[in-house]
């Protein structure tokens, strides 16, 4: 801790020496995050704007929680192979699963099911999904069309409800440009190749827009098959079990397919009407580390489908609104899961399909009001559940017993917030929020052993933000904000085995909602050459719900009707409170005309106020940098991250004997633009072949791999 501590003192006077340097030439209105390339100036930022923080549009270095942009310039030059892996060089983000497919993002040590994913402020999270084992996958959206992703570390009840009180992860898809005098045709042909795990990715996308009206369409196909880690991964004692003799990672790959369309026309003088689909098909995503050939267990999603249909209009200024939007969607997820166990003597096989078909609907004034931008507005949605399974072994018969009900979950929630300029430097946020939360399942499914459910939670959540413009060019911000999260119906329901095979869960249908305080601190520095922030948080969760293993003498133990013999038995359970801390420093300085250099850190700490022992779910303290050089053309980079021990571990559960080694993962990145519209982009990740493990994976990661890209745009 002390070391960490120490390098987070040093990192602070280079990054206070290098905002400094950054003062020359500055535009007081530039904002943070995004740069734009010419060759006569060279790299330089331009104005950032984000929607993901206020529910409207604001300049990043304006609104007092921490928030990361990843742009689609930023997508093309990392070219990951799954939409979790942009997350990892985020300070305070790190991702849970492993596989192309299998990736969640973990904020500030806040897994799945306490971090809202959005597309389009529209929810991707469902009732069924977002849990400590599985959660909602972003690996759901087409990569091909996302304009930029923002990040928002910390709560964000207020401003969204439950499930984002550890944050949010906005996804943004492309927007055609309207207001083109012209109406013009574009589009792109792209091939990507990987060595790791032989991969292969094919997209065409055809956009057109001006004259009032724009349309998108995109399709990529997607095969993947099992990774190699690095050499040696099969000699060491920590991934024997889960690779093969030439160090392949068994039952890691997967097929997608994906497509999207839109449709945008201008309504009245300022209105946009846009009606968008998205169609993703996902086959044989396995559970990487088990051969079912050899191993005798296959664990794996034969079928993980999404389908989605959105509208949503913006009226621009009309009557006493200055924008006033109206959306609604729909989104179907049909999931196919297996655990199958074969070793001669034994057998168990198990086939569950959940079906979540979910709507909602949203509508959202801005109104501004002298001194006063406010925004208002109300979310509605529910979810309806639905699972069918099947299961039969050699001690028993088949049974068509669910762990999950037939079930409704709906959410409704008033919200209103002010964005108040006290002074020309002194601005502060207020905003409140209410929420109902309404849990139903059928009583009269009987392929459910468990308590049926209906019960309603209610909470009321709140914050205040502000933002001191030190200088023109400094902004210091504070925050503080009360946050909620309502147990979803997979927590309050579920009973039955993990997908692990090896621990049985107990229903607990009497949890309480978690609720947080959290505190923020820090700045954000905004020069045309220069910028980033340094941020302290403070998060006090109380009734926290943790995964729980049964203590030795509690009697269910001993009842093999409630815990079947030879499994650990446990249940999701309040803790009475928990906290989490942390820092988090990223800075970026364009210090020569074509040459940048970019970093990060960040150190969290959790305990279990309760039980006095470390919350699993922090991951060590981790840095990043990398250098870039970048002309209009042509561009190069290579980058680091490293990743400390991970020794602060509870001691009281199973699941976490061992901490995590430390490691460093270097990798290296170009491409090239030819003028005829021809682009060729070549990464090498993880150059050195590093044998290493994310914090909350058991499996080793991909060794070297190398990806190309050969695009063609028109």
């Amino acid at each position: 801790m002390n070391r960490a501590l120490y390098l987070v003192l040093i990192f602070g006077l280079v990054f206070l020496n290098v905002v400094s340097a950054g003062a020359q030439e500055a535009d007081p209105a530039a904002g943070v995050e995004e740069t734009t390339v010419s060759e006569k100036d060279g790299r330089v930022f331009t104005d950032q704007i984000v929607v993901t923080a206020g529910r409207q549009e604001l300049a990043s270095g304006d609104v007092p929680a921490p928030v990361t942009v990843i742009t689609s310039e930023d997508i093309e030059m990392l070219q990951p192979e799954k939409m979790a892996d942009l997350f990892k060089m985020i300070p305070g983000v790190e991702v849970q699963g492993e596989g192309p497919f299998r990736g969640i993002p973990v904020i500030r040590g806040m897994t799945s099911n306490r971090v809202l994913i959005l597309v389009d402020g529209q929810r991707l999270n469902n009732a069924r999904e977002s849990t400590t084992f599985a959660g909602i996958q972003p690996a759901l959206v087409n990569l091909g069309e996302v304009e930029r992703i923002e990040v928002l570390r910390g709560p964000a009840s207020v401003q969204y409800g439950s499930d984002a009180i550890g944050g949010v992860v906005n996804i943004i898809t492309r927007r055609p440009n309207l207001a083109e005098h012209e109406f013009k045709v574009h589009g792109n042909v792209a091939y990507e190749y990987g060595t790791a795990s032989d991969s292969q990715n094919g997209e065409v996308r055809v956009n057109g827009a001006g004259r009032g009206v724009g349309f998108q369409i995109g399709a990529s196909i997607q095969d993947v098959g099992n990774y190699t880690a690095a050499s040696g991964a099969h000699e060491d004692d920590r991934y024997a079990g889960y690779t093969l003799s030439d160090d392949t990672v068994p039952n890691s790959g997967m097929k997608q397919k994906a497509f999207d369309g839109s449709f945008s026309v201008v309504t009245g003088d300022r209105g946009v009407l846009k009606v968008n689909t998205e169609v993703v098909r996902t086959e044989d995503v396995g559970f990487p580390g088990f051969d079912p050939a050899t191993s005798g267990i296959d664990i794996s999603f034969p079928k993980f489908d999404r389908d989605k249909l959105a509208v949503a209009w913006e009226s621009g200024p009309m009557a006493f609104f200055d924008d006033l939007t109206l959306s609604a969607w729909y989104q179907g997820v049909d999931k196919e899961s297996i655990r199958n166990f074969d070793f001669g003597f034994f057998v168990s096989n198990s086939y569950t399909r959940s079906q979540i078909d979910s709507l909602g609907f949203n509508a959202q004034g801005i109104s501004i009001i002298g001194d006063n931008n406010l925004t208002y507005g109300l979310d509605l949605y529910q979810d309806d559940l639905h699972d069918t399974a099947l299961s039969e072994g050699t001690f028993s018969p088949p049974s068509d017993a669910v762990s999950v009900p037939d079930s409704t979950q709906r959410g409704l929630g008033l919200y209103i917030a002010d964005r108040l300029d006290l002074t020309s430097r002194l601005t502060v946020n207020i905003g409140l929020r209410g929420d109902t939360f309404k849990f139903n399942s059928d009583e009269s499914d009987t392929r459910y052993s468990g308590v049926p459910l209906d019960s309603t939670d209610s909470a009321l959540s709140g914050n205040i933000g502000v933002v001191y413009g030190l200088t023109d060019h400094v902004n210091l911000t504070g925050l503080i904000a009360r946050g909620f999260r309502s147990p979803n119906v997979q927590e309050r329901s579920f009973t039955g085995l993990a997908s692990t095979g090896d621990t049985w869960i107990l229903q607990n249908p009497d949890l309480s909602p978690e609720t947080s305080w959290n505190y923020e601190a820090g700045f954000k520095v905004r020069y045309d050459r220069a910028s980033g922030g340094l941020n302290f948080f403070y998060n006090d969760l109380t009734d926290f719900i943790g995964f729980v293993f049964l203590d030795p003498d509690d009697p269910r133990l001993t009842d093999p009707t409630v815990c079947p013999p030879g499994l650990e038995c446990s249940e999701f359970r309040n803790t009475e409170r928990a906290n989490i801390w942390g820092v988090e420093l990223d800075l970026e300085w364009i210090f020569a005309r074509w040459w940048s250099a970019y970093g990060s850190f960040a150190y969290l700490e959790g305990d279990n106020k309760t039980t006095g022992e470390p919350l699993s779910s922090i991951a060590p303290w981790k840095a990043t940098a990398g250098i870039r050089y970048q002309r209009s053309s042509w561009w190069a980079e290579a980058d680091l991250r490293y990743l400390g021990k991970q020794d602060r571990l509870p001691t009281d559960d199973p699941r976490y004997e061992t901490g995590t080694e430390p490691f460093n993962v270097f990798n290296l990145r170009g491409g090239y633009d030819f003028r005829f519209g021809l682009g060729v982009l070549v990464s090498v990740e993880n150059i050195f072949d590093e044998l290493y493990n994310e914090p909350f994976n058991n499996r080793p990661e991909p060794g070297r791999n190398v990806r190309a890209t050969l695009r063609y745009r028109f």
